[in-house]
């Protein structure tokens, strides 16, 4: 009896400037199918066998595994008829046609070389039509990261991908989905043959794998053999604002929470900003940080002439731009501070960051940023990330009027608070504290704001990006101040 068996490789490869699609409507899409995919009513057991990194990543996770399997989750999440069971921490031998399905790392393709810029090979096997089995292999030469949003690059300008959003890709390819930009299509898809900014499933994506798989009418949980949700953190802090002279400046305050030192890196960005599209943007910031009695502890003005300049090159998050600032630090708990101004009393839009570079009890929580509030851009916008794969509730305040009560001038005398996932979808938002129906629980953390002008809400969060955009409710300017709370210590 003669069988159609055939082998096929799925690559994907970097592309330094994989931005600018075009945007087409929902229903018009451009997906491509492979041309074989699973039969009905499979459960594809996924043996993870990716092994740990040398550091905790950006996002929290402690292995290439953990780091990965929301991916999987993620098509499950889309798919009636087929699930992808991850097997977590596996140890069985990776091998082509043994018919087990495996991610791992990996020197070669089954014995032959990567080509040179490709990240991941999904192989594949199928009998008439119907796979049988596909292995993940992620080129060990690539640099990886775990973390959402915008593509990182390190100071050679070469990409460190998140993992995730390589996993999800190739996962498409696994269960049947084809490049839709090899066959002529201009969509957002996850599915394109390039890496780029977009890390999570696109409606072109679900459209493709609806066809294979039918619409699920509910969501499906997690296997139960994946390993338990790591605790969430809060990984990375961030806030973006137009940074002045004087009490103009961006001033951030972060705590280190537990028993143990904490290695952190903090970043001073200003000209790689104008890559987003941005104006206006502050060409040569520097960083100061503080201790809580104002201490001056370390400061840096070009993040090249650090003397961890190696570890920050090894840490895959020094900046893009040699005007731009970082500190590695060795942090004591307690509370810190980081100062962000323009060298020699320039100006522009600024962003300072604090990435946690380490595991242990110990952990960074809370950011406040204080800083002149605006328009437009010139709003104050506090980023950050909750690292793990369980929920984390989290206090959102935004103060203005009570900066008054410490001699500051000129402050925002009606300071909006909205939040936003990484989708850019409004999750939550509110005006004045004591209006938003949570007066109660606000009330119960001992940290509501002392001015009922001021804005505030509680909201419990999955993990992943989110963003706390402070404005005047009515149109007004001045300084404020957005603090982000982790209320699950």
């Amino acid at each position: 009896m003669n069988r159609d068996r055939s082998i096929g490789p799925h690559l994907l490869s970097i592309a330094l400037f994989a931005c600018g699609v075009i945007l087409l409507a929902v229903d018009l899409y451009g997906f491509a199918l492979e041309g074989k995919s699973w039969p009905k009513g499979t459960v594809i057991n996924m043996q993870m066998e990716m092994g740990a990194p040398d550091h905790t990543l950006q996002d929290g996770s402690t292995t290439w595994d953990d780091a990965a399997v929301p991916a999987i989750y993620a098509w499950n999440a889309n798919m009636l008829n087929v699930q992808i069971n991850p097997v977590m921490n596996s140890s069985k031998p990776v091998s082509s046609g043994d018919g087990i399905s495996s991610a791992s790392f990996s020197d070669t393709v089954f014995g032959e070389k990567f080509s040179s810029g490709v990240l991941a090979v999904t192989y594949y096997l199928s009998q008439s039509g119907q796979m049988t089995e596909a292995d993940v292999l992620f080129n060990k030469a690539a640099l990886f990261e775990s973390y959402r949003g915008d593509l990182q690059f390190n100071s050679q300008g070469q990409c460190v991908c998140d993992i995730q959003r390589v996993f999800l890709h190739e996962l498409g390819h696994a269960l049947g989905l084809d490049h839709p930009d090899d066959h002529g299509q201009t969509v957002p898809a996850i599915m394109n043959s390039v890496v780029s900014n977009l890390y999570q499933l696109q409606p072109d994506d679900l459209a493709g794998i609806h066809s294979l798989y039918g619409t699920p009418t509910s969501t499906p949980s997690p296997s139960p053999t994946a390993t338990p949700p790591t605790p969430n953190r809060l990984v990375n802090l961030s806030t973006r604002m137009q940074v002045g002279v004087g009490d103009n400046v961006l001033i951030g305050g972060f705590i280190i929470q537990g028993d143990l030192p904490k290695k952190i890196i903090l970043r001073a960005i200003g000209p790689s900003l104008a890559q987003n599209g941005l104006i206006g943007v502050l060409q040569d910031p520097q960083l100061e940080l503080h201790d809580a009695a104002g201490a001056l502890l370390q400061s840096n003005d070009n993040w090249q002439d650090s003397p961890d300049l190696q570890d920050i090159i090894d840490s895959s998050l020094a900046p893009s731009d040699p005007h731009e600032s970082a500190i590695l630090a060795r942090l004591a708990p307690g509370s810190y501070t980081a100062i962000v101004s323009g060298v020699n009393n320039t100006t522009g839009i600024g962003l300072v960051e604090s990435y946690t570079l380490d595991t242990n009890a110990t952990h960074a929580a809370n950011i406040s940023t204080r800083g002149r509030v605006g328009a437009g851009d010139d709003a104050l916008i506090g980023g950050f990330i909750v690292g793990g794969h369980a929920s984390k509730t989290i206090l959102v305040r935004a103060l203005g009027p009570s900066l008054g009560n410490s001699g500051v001038d000129n402050v925002l005398s009606d300071p909006l608070v909205e939040m936003y996932d990484a989708n850019g979808q409004l999750f939550a938002s509110n005006d004045n504290w004591q209006s938003g129906g949570q007066t109660d629980q606000i009330t119960a953390t001992g940290i509501a704001p002392s001015d009922p002008r001021e804005a505030a809400l509680i909201a419990t969060v999955p993990g992943g990006d989110f963003t706390a955009v402070v404005r005047g409710a009515d149109g007004g300017e001045g300084l404020g101040l957005v603090e982000i709370y982790d209320l699950n210590q």
